[in-house]
């Protein structure tokens, strides 16, 4: 269902803008705005990261750790896909 939005005091200058891009595309103002509304949104949503990502951002930190072996000193164990040593 469509419903009405009426923002409040909407800056001169926003209008001015929203105003030109509508005339651009041969849109109502009220129609660029929400087209300019579903792009800003859209472009939010795709710069959010998946929680996979972070997982294997981390993952992949963690097998780049250097790790002590047992004279003490520090190498850089090679994990594979599913996380064992190789």
């Amino acid at each position: 269902m469509d419903t009405e939005l009426f923002i409040k005091k909407l800056p001169g200058s926003v209008k001015e803008l929203i105003a030109r891009e509508a005339e651009l595309h041969r849109r109502s103002v009220n129609q660029e705005a929400i087209v300019l509304l579903e792009e800003a949104l859209a472009a939010r949503l795709r710069a959010v990261r998946s929680p996979r990502h972070e997982v294997r951002d981390i993952l992949a930190r963690y097998r780049a750790k250097p790790v002590r072996d047992e004279r003490g000193s520090d190498e850089i164990i090679d994990y594979d896909a599913d996380g064992l040593p190789r």
